[in-house]
């Protein structure tokens, strides 16, 4: 019975200083909190401006303005190009309810094509709009280059 006494009583030693371990630890959490939370604040704005400020961020976003920009020039030419394909046909096709099945499979075929040119240069612009906008990334562009490009203005149609 002796021995059943003493090993309670060392279990319940045994509990008191675990709980007081992780009360004594939880305590201390909530202390430094404040600190790792300020700590973890600044270390993120060094790996940020480390990750943003470097040579080959710099020419990589650069390049990817410059890129894009003549892609969205390219695209506006393509746009324009497709456009009048489509109506020239539509001028000469003549009537549309004389219109036979190939012309009109045709005059889908050619609005097929303004349609997907139009929407690829409208996402083209919006990922460059988007990242113009990003401020780890407009700081990698010129004055050469618009900050922003409004669709409407190389959309007519």
């Amino acid at each position: 019975m002796k021995e059943l006494g003493i090993g309670c009583l060392l279990l319940t030693v045994i509990g008191i200083l675990i709980v007081g371990g992780l009360v004594s630890s939880f305590a201390s959490g909530i202390i430094s909190f404040p600190f790792h939370v300020a700590g973890n604040e600044i270390e993120t704005a060094h790996d940020a401006i480390d990750k943003t400020i470097n040579a080959d961020n710099a020419i990589y976003n650069y390049e990817w303005f410059k890129q894009t920009y003549q892609d969205i020039e390219a695209q506006k030419a393509q746009l324009s190009n497709a456009q009048q394909t489509f109506d020239s046909f539509v001028a000469t096709a003549g009537e549309r309810k004389d219109w036979t099945f190939e012309d009109k499979n045709e005059h889908s075929r050619l609005n097929s094509v303004v349609l997907g040119i139009k929407n690829n240069l409208e996402q083209t612009i919006a990922n460059y709009n988007a990242r113009a906008s990003m401020a780890n990334r407009n700081i990698f562009e010129n004055s050469i280059l618009p900050n922003f490009i409004d669709a409407l203005t190389f959309i007519t149609k």
